[in-house]
């Protein structure tokens, strides 16, 4: 059929199942917008900032499973969209940036054509590691189409898609070709057979579940329930168990389970440094289960090693463990909320919030202090559920990740949880949330300073606190500027009450939590 490169691409989108994209246009992608317009089963959410775009895809992906789309035109725009790839790429998340490009004739001949920049492709490259740039629209099909299995059957990371701006409006006879979808990657049976051996012949196994676990959460739970296995979850394998699963261990009993195991069943985590840091010396022996070759020995060397799907792997252990209970006497070891909190008011903040949510109410944060809690501290019941920028660590995510997570899962109740600092990077997203209707409590804790860079000025310069003190806006009236309801809360009562009505609302609502005056 002959097409643009722009139906290209949106024809190839439609075909993998893509069903919401993100983006701004601009003169270089007028074709492929031209394709989106009034596609029957494609929506476009328009951002105010690429930046917008990215962590919305970003927020999608991670609260669905699914390819996060964000779209951006050429130089200044793709590399606006730098930070959320970054962002995606440190947390595992499949986010396809599709931007347009210099031609190949103008392509780093520092011509100063419009939105001219050196060498655009390496540079979105150099942060993901992966991906394609095209030089003629009959490639598009299977180089994108190469993309998306890339994210859905290895390591769900980003991938650049880059193509050149001429491209997009010339015209080539284009076939697509329905996906051809494949089985997970199994790990190999003399693989299976030996890790299962080693955790028969165990005394106290221990499973850690990393993010790599959000789609195997069944599984994960089906195994330790037959073992009596103590579960560790990583900070983005969060909801793989439930919180309050007697097996779940955390914190203190976390640390005691993982440094007295005779064997460690590591499974969809990179077990980076700190898990370096909380192990005395290294596990007693290790099996290593993940989709990414290159992550398994990175840390510690591993006794087995199980390349493969998170799922497929603990199913193959599964079937060949016949249920002896280990030794473990794990008890409950759920942290309960009273004596666990260091910070106030972030303990009556945090209960206030899981009381009024559902158990499957997506939370998203930021780099701000009330996410560093409820990292820590915060009851989570479901696989992505809990959304944070844990490994990148970028400010600026929350809010517009929540608007994406919130258009990925209509039905369910999404909070995004800011600071003021991080807040104000992406500020202007909250005109999205109302574009698009999107139901949204943006919880926003204000303390007019950047708190974590002046405490750590505090404990590292001697209290030499300098370019930590902010000068904020009225979030109250600010929000009212874009037509958003808001409301400014300094108790725990007052919180909850403005949080119950925000669910309600048809459209996003700021709470402004004042830090100085709560009481």
């Amino acid at each position: 059929m002959l097409m643009t490169g722009g139906q290209a691409v949106v024809e190839t989108l439609d075909a993998w199942g893509v069903d919401v994209v993100f983006g701004i246009p601009g003169v270089h992608t007028l074709a492929l917008y031209d394709a989106l317009y009034g596609h029957p089963r494609i929506r476009h959410v328009t951002t105010r900032h690429e930046q917008g775009a990215g962590f919305m895809a970003d927020g999608y992906a991670r609260a669905s499973g699914r390819v996060g789309v964000a779209l951006t035109t050429t130089g200044p725009a793709a590399v606006n969209a730098l930070t959320p790839i970054g962002e995606a790429h440190a947390e595992s998340s499949p986010v396809l940036l599709i931007c347009s490009g210099p031609t190949d004739e103008t392509n780093g001949t520092d011509a100063g054509v419009l939105h001219d920049m050196r060498d655009q492709f390496g540079t979105l490259f150099s942060v993901t590691g992966r991906g394609q740039r095209v030089s003629r629209v009959e490639e598009i099909p299977d180089a994108l189409s190469e993309g998306f299995e890339a994210m859905k059957y290895g390591r769900p990371r980003p991938y650049i898609f880059e193509v050149p701006l001429d491209v997009f409006k010339e015209e080539a006879d284009v076939k697509i070709d329905e996906p051809a979808h494949r089985p997970p990657h199994k790990p190999e049976e003399a693989a299976l057979n030996a890790a299962a051996e080693m955790i028969q012949s165990a005394r106290k196994p221990v499973l850690i579940a990393g993010g790599g676990t959000q789609d195997a959460s069944d599984d994960v739970i089906k195994l330790a329930e037959k073992l009596g296995l103590p579960v560790a979850v990583t900070a983005n394998g969060q909801g793989a168990v439930p919180a309050d699963h007697p097996l779940l261990v955390r914190g203190e009993r976390m640390n005691k389970c993982l440094n007295e195991a005779d064997v460690v069943i590591a499974v969809g985590t990179r077990l980076g440094f700190r898990f370096e840091q909380m192990w005395k010396g290294t596990p007693e022996k290790l099996i290593h289960l993940d989709i990414d070759p290159e992550v398994i020995g990175r840390s510690f060397e591993p006794d087995v090693a199980l390349i493969g799907d998170a799922g497929e792997g603990l199913r193959g252990l599964y079937a060949r463990l016949d249920g002896v209970k280990t030794g473990w006497d794990v008890g409950d070891s759920v942290p309960q909320a009273s004596g666990q909190w260091e910070e106030k008011p972030f303990p009556e903040l945090l209960g206030v919030l899981r009381d009024v949510l559902d158990r499957d109410a997506v939370v998203v944060n930021d780099m701000t202090m009330i996410s560093y809690q409820a990292r820590r501290h915060f009851p989570v019941y479901q696989p992505r559920t809990f959304l944070s920028p844990t490994v990148y660590g970028t400010l600026g995510f929350s809010m517009p990740a929540a608007v994406g997570a919130k258009v990925a899962c209509p039905d369910k109740q999404v909070v995004s949880l800011c600071g003021d600092g991080g807040f104000m990077y992406t500020a202007t997203e909250l005109s999205t949330a109302v574009q698009q209707g999107v139901s949204l409590p943006v919880v926003l804790c204000n303390d007019n300073t950047y708190d974590a860079i002046k405490r750590a000025q505090d404990r590292e310069c001697d209290g030499r606190n300098i370019a930590v003190e902010l000068a904020n806006p009225d979030f109250v009236m600010f929000a009212q500027s874009f037509g958003v309801q808001s409301v400014r809360v300094t108790d725990g009562q007052g919180f909850g009450e403005a949080l119950e009505e925000a669910l309600q609302a048809e459209g996003p609502t700021l709470i402004e939590v004042f830090l100085p005056d709560y009481s």
